[in-house]
């Protein structure tokens, strides 16, 4: 499994239940390196699964988001 790939399961994992949060509460609650974190929110951005909602830095999953996450996200939670 590509460790990027499963950074980016963690971190739609982290937003799965909704809220807004910053690349190191994603890192911190992902259980990733902030830099992990980083090249993860900027891969799942660019395929317009996560959005950057406004405030000060802070992300949520998008509907296309949380549609992959329900169709993927099992195979890479412990």
């Amino acid at each position: 499994m590509r460790s990027g790939l499963a950074a980016e399961y963690a971190v739609l994992g982290v937003l799965a239940p909704g809220g807004l949060l910053t690349v190191d509460q994603l890192a911190s609650n992902a259980g990733i390196t902030t830099w992990a974190a980083r090249a993860a929110v900027a891969r799942l951005e660019r395929r317009g699964l996560i959005v950057d909602a406004g405030r000060r830095g802070r992300w949520s999953i998008t509907v296309r988001g949380r549609g992959a996450w329900v169709a993927k996200g099992s195979r890479f939670t412990p």
